[in-house]
Formats: structure tokens, sequence, C-alpha cells
């Protein structure tokens, strides 16, 4: 208590200046602070809603995979119309996969990024394959083998790149 009154004898004798100036710059380590405190909750709640996007990206991204492997697995259903109805819808979901894709690699980086340039050729390969036996009214059991390990190889890259839902950054 003593140091106390000590203290405020101290700051009593002070002149009127020195006391605006103590009590300015005691003012502003206050105010600093608080916009350090605003600041970390802005960029806290900015991190949140980034990773909320990626992560609604991936979920996305996995949907469309998925739905494009299970596409292909009507191929094997008898009497199908893989030409008309199974090709057409495929190519749809691996052209929503690939922009999904590369909007995970350019937003977020190439980690993120769940199809390498590498499985996109081959998948591209797979539908001119099919594309070109159609043309050429010849088999499309080239085509269908191709596809069929592109379809094994988004599978793999589903189980792991993904745990519980959420796309996992690759290495």
């Amino acid at each position: 208590m003593e140091n106390v009154k000590a203290d405020l004898h101290a700051f009593s004798a002070l002149s009127a200046r020195r006391k605006a100036i103590l009590i300015s710059a005691l003012a502003l380590i206050v105010t600093l602070v608080v916009a350090l405190c605003i600041s970390i909750g802005i960029r806290s709640n900015m991190q949140r809603q980034y990773a909320a996007a990626r992560n609604k990206t991936g979920e996305a991204l996995y949907s469309n995979l998925y739905i494009l492997t299970q596409t292909f697995d009507m191929t094997a259903v008898p009497n199908t119309d893989v030409r008309g109805v199974i090709l057409p819808k495929m190519r749809d979901y691996y052209v929503a996969s690939i922009t999904l894709n590369n909007l995970l690699a350019q937003t977020y980086g190439p980690r993120y990024a769940v199809l390498s340039e590498a499985d996109i050729n081959d998948l591209t390969s797979a539908f001119t394959g099919y594309e070109s036996a159609y043309a050429n009214n010849t088999s499309t059991d080239l085509a269908q083998s191709n596809m069929q390990l592109c379809m094994n190889r988004i599978r793999e890259l589903l189980n792991a790149r993904y745990s519980q839902g959420v796309l996992k950054a690759g290495r």
C-alpha cells in the first residue's frame, strides 16, 4: 500500500505536460493491444472461412469423382446405352472434376489437387479411345480396359486423399 501511495505522490508531482504524455502513452499501448486482439480475431475468422471453402470444394470434387466411377460401373450392366447415355454423363462429371481440381490447385496450391496431370491425360485418352472405337465402328474393349484402369486409379486417390470426407493435402 505504501508503494501505491508513493507512486500516486510521484505522479501528482509530475508537471501537467508529463502527465499528459504518460497518459497518452498508456492509452496508445491499450489501443495497440485492443487492435492486435481484433486483428487476431479477424485473421482467425478468415482462416476458418478459407478452410471451410476448401473443404466444400474438396467435397464437391469427391462427389464428382465418386459419381464418375459409379457411372462407369453401369457400363457392365447389359443393354445399357454406353455411347448415348453413360459416356455423356461420365464426360459431364469428368469436366466438373477437372474444373474443381484446377480450382483447388490454383487457389490452395498444388498439394490440394487430387488428379495429377498424368491422371487427367489418361482419362482424356480413355474418352478418346471410346470416341475412336465408335467412329471406326470397332470394338470398345481396349477403351473399356483403359477406362477401368483410370477408374481404379480414381478410387485409389479418393481413398488416399480423403479422410472422413475431408480432402487432405498431398505431398
